[in-house]
């Protein structure tokens, strides 16, 4: 019998790749660039805002720092005094005649003095109350004193307001009527300030209507 013979060849070297395969993503220059400066407008525009706000609220830059710090040391005296008094029969007095010193002050004398406003109630012929406004010319105002001014309003007010919540959801019946007359008083000055604020606002609406109105008489009388 012939014999077949099966001769069997393994090529076993590896394989060379001679192909170059793109990355499906843009790694551009110019890309890159474009993210870079983005990100880094960005961070100017955060930096810049925070910087705004410093200086919204830097002293240094008050027309009436001297104001500004009374205002404040007005509307956190009560605040402390309340946090830190233990004794109910040394505390009430004390808090509520600071809480009363910082209304009577805020509303007559340093409301005009930081942004030119001051109000009042009175009492027409019929017994009802009718909201009274004062406004001066507000040239010699900036914008830190109002935010310094504004800020003792709001913050004073919410504060009151969670120490009211605070002794309510703690069951302090004895403590709780004494946030509550130091957040009445304090609502009802932001309340009259910001009733106050929006009449301003409309007179100067009204001023520059009158002026626009003035001036358009003008301009026809010499047109004639």
């Amino acid at each position: 019998m012939e014999s077949n013979s099966l001769d069997f060849k393994i090529n076993i070297q590896p394989k060379k790749l001679t192909e170059h395969v793109e990355p499906d993503v843009d790694l551009t220059v110019d890309k890159y660039d474009a993210v870079y400066q983005n990100t880094q407008q960005e961070e100017e525009v955060e930096t810049a805002n925070k910087d705004l706000l410093i200086q919204e609220y830097d002293i240094t830059e008050a027309a009436h720092p001297y104001y500004c710090v009374a205002a404040l040391a007005l509307t956190s005296i009560p605040g402390l005094s309340f946090i830190l008094l233990q004794d109910v029969i040394h505390a009430y007095p004390l808090v509520i005649l600071l809480q009363l010193a910082q209304f009577l002050v805020l509303k007559n004398y340093l409301g005009l003095k930081l942004i030119g406003l001051r109000w009042w109630i009175e009492m027409d012929i019929k017994g009802e109350q009718k909201w009274m406004f004062q406004t001066q010319s507000q040239e010699q105002s900036n914008k830190v004193d109002r935010y310094f001014f504004w800020a003792c309003l709001i913050y004073g007010t919410l504060f009151w307001c969670i120490m009211c919540l605070g002794d309510f959801f703690g069951f302090k019946i004895f403590w709780l009527p004494l946030p509550i007359v130091c957040f009445v008083l304090s609502l009802t000055n932001l309340q009259g300030f910001y009733k106050c604020r929006g009449e301003h606002q409309k007179k100067l609406q009204q001023l520059k209507r009158e002026m626009a109105k003035g001036g358009m008489n003008i301009v026809g009388m010499i047109m004639k």
